[in-house]
């Protein structure tokens, strides 16, 4: 089947491992990673509600890894949509690269793809192989129906992202700033978190569109365009 997996290397740069911004709360998480792409460990499962930084972080760390990226909730619906089992999708080795597997608790409660995660566990185990995986809650918290599925997410230890500071967002928002060659100074970032989002799914998008009009009208990025771009 064509264009079965995801590739990371066409993602946005946005989700680059060096701009992923570690927070207090997440440090352990972060340093299970980096050992994870060192091959010092070979299984880690990271989890953390929504803006925590899961798909910015696995796909950094299957970018960095030399690896794949999957997204559970979207294969699963490419599955449905081509008439393809979830084995075909999946039955692809790690080739000495890191697997990342993000949104385990979309199948939660699917045998049939409870199944085929916890096989590519044994696969990859056998082979060798490492593996990233991420839910919204720990592997404990999950609705699984195979608790032998449960006990492969616990190998290599589960790790809480947490939940960033508002100086720690603001230092994301200017890491991102930066690398877009966007200038975001404290005050705008600052207002950002007050009366926008602390969200960052949120931020992020908002960054990318405050990117958009500062590069067509060629202008820097001041508290009232920031105001009149985002209607604040």
């Amino acid at each position: 089947m064509e264009g079965q997996l995801p590739l990371v290397l066409d993602r946005p740069d946005r989700h680059r491992l060096d701009l992923f911004q570690v927070g207090a709360e997440g440090r352990e998480a972060w340093e299970r990673v980096q050992a994870l792409l060192r091959a010092e460990v070979r299984f880690a499962f990271v989890w953390g509600g929504s803006g925590a930084g899961k798909t910015h972080l696995l796909e950094g760390a299957a970018r960095a890894g030399g690896g794949t990226y999957w997204e559970l909730s979207a294969l699963r619906r490419e599955a449905a949509a081509a008439g393809v089992s979830p084995e075909t999708l999946l039955a692809v080795g790690s080739g000495g690269g890191l697997v990342a597997l993000d949104g385990v608790e979309a199948i939660a409660g699917d045998t049939d793809w409870e199944a085929v995660v916890f096989h590519l566990y044994n696969r990859l185990n056998e082979e060798g192989g490492r593996l990233l995986a991420a839910a919204t809650v720990n592997p404990n918290s999950l609705e699984l129906v195979r608790e032998e599925l449960r006990s492969r997410l616990h190998w290599g230890g589960s790790f809480p992202l947490g939940r960033l500071s508002d100086d720690e967002r603001l230092a994301a928002l200017q890491g991102h700033g930066e690398a877009r060659g966007l200038a975001v100074k404290d005050e705008v970032g600052i207002y950002l978190l007050r009366y926008y989002s602390r969200n960052m799914h949120q931020l992020m998008a908002a960054l990318e569109r405050l990117d958009a009009a500062a590069l067509a009208e060629r202008r820097r990025l001041t508290v009232p365009f920031v105001k009149a771009q985002l209607g604040l």
